[in-house]
C-alpha cells in the first residue's frame, strides 16, 4: 500500500482530482465518513506533509492540504485549500526561554498538555484519523469555526524537537486535547512570513477563508479526514 504523496498532483481533469480524492478520503475514512461520502454528503480530507514545529520561527507552516468535496449525481464540487495541521513553536513552553533549539522563535504562549510528567507542557497536534465537525457556538477569532463533540486523540512532541515521531516516549495523548483542536482561520499567506495562529488546530489562511466557508456552506455537521501524506 502506498500513502498519497504530500506534494500537490497535477491533475488533467476535474474528475480526475475529485476522483483521485475520493479514493484516499475511501481508504483512510471510517465507517460513517464513507457513507456521507457515498451519499452526495459534503466531506473533508486533508493531507498532511510533515515539517517541524520549529520552522518558519516557530510560526508554522501551510504546507498541508484540504480538500473540500461534494457529489450529487453526475455533478462533482471540489475546492482546495492551503492548511495547517500543526502547531507552531510559538506556543511551546520551551520556546520561553532556556532551549537552544527555540533560538528565534518569538513565544507567544504556552499551550499543550505535560503528558510525560517533566514539568513542561508539550505541543500537540491531532493524530490521523476520521474527525465529525460541527458549527463551533459564537465562532473563533471572529469568525466562523468549527468544533467537534467528541474528545480528540492527540499526538505529543515530549522529547520537544519539533518533531511527532516515534522517539516521542508516552507521546499518545488519548483525552489531554477535549475538544479544544478547531478548524478556524490563521493569519494570511500571502505576506513575507505567515503566521499560522495554530497551537494544534487545523488552519486555513484568512485571506482564503471565506472561500473555504462558501464551499463549505451550512451542513449540520461533516466528516473530516486527516491523512499523514508520504514524505
Amino acid at each position: 500500500f502506498r500513502r498519497p504523496s504530500a506534494d500537490r498532483p497535477q491533475f488533467r481533469t476535474p474528475k480526475q482530482a475529485f476522483d483521485s480524492y475520493s479514493a484516499i478520503f475511501w481508504r483512510f475514512g471510517s465507517t460513517d465518513a464513507r457513507f456521507d461520502q457515498r451519499f452526495g454528503r459534503l466531506v473533508l480530507l486533508a493531507l498532511r506533509k510533515e515539517s517541524s514545529t520549529i520552522a518558519n520561527r516557530g510560526k508554522g507552516s501551510y504546507d498541508d492540504l484540504v480538500v473540500v468535496m461534494r457529489r450529487t449525481g453526475r455533478f462533482r464540487e471540489l475546492a482546495s485549500f492551503p492548511i495547517c495541521t500543526e502547531p507552531g513553536a510559538q506556543y511551546s513552553q520551551r520556546a520561553s526561554g532556556g532551549d537552544a533549539r527555540y533560538k528565534g522563535v518569538k513565544f507567544s504562549k504556552a499551550d499543550g498538555v505535560d503528558i510525560n510528567k517533566d514539568g513542561i507542557k508539550d505541543a500537540g497536534r491531532l493524530t490521523e484519523g476520521t474527525y465529525q465537525y460541527f458549527e463551533k457556538k459564537g465562532g473563533f477569532l471572529g469568525d466562523r469555526a468549527f468544533q467537534v463533540k467528541s474528545t480528540q486523540v492527540a499526538e505529543r512532541d515530549t522529547d520537544g524537537d519539533g518533531r511527532f515521531t516515534q522517539d516521542d516516549k508516552s507521546r499518545i495523548d488519548p483525552s489531554g486535547a477535549g475538544t479544544s483542536m478547531y478548524i478556524h482561520r490563521g493569519g494570511a499567506d500571502n505576506v513575507l512570513e505567515p503566521n499560522t495562529w495554530s497551537a494544534g488546530c487545523q488552519t486555513i489562511p484568512k485571506n482564503r477563508y471565506p472561500t473555504f466557508l462558501k464551499a463549505v456552506g451550512t451542513p449540520g455537521a461533516f466528516y473530516y479526514v486527516l491523512v499523514n501524506a508520504a514524505s
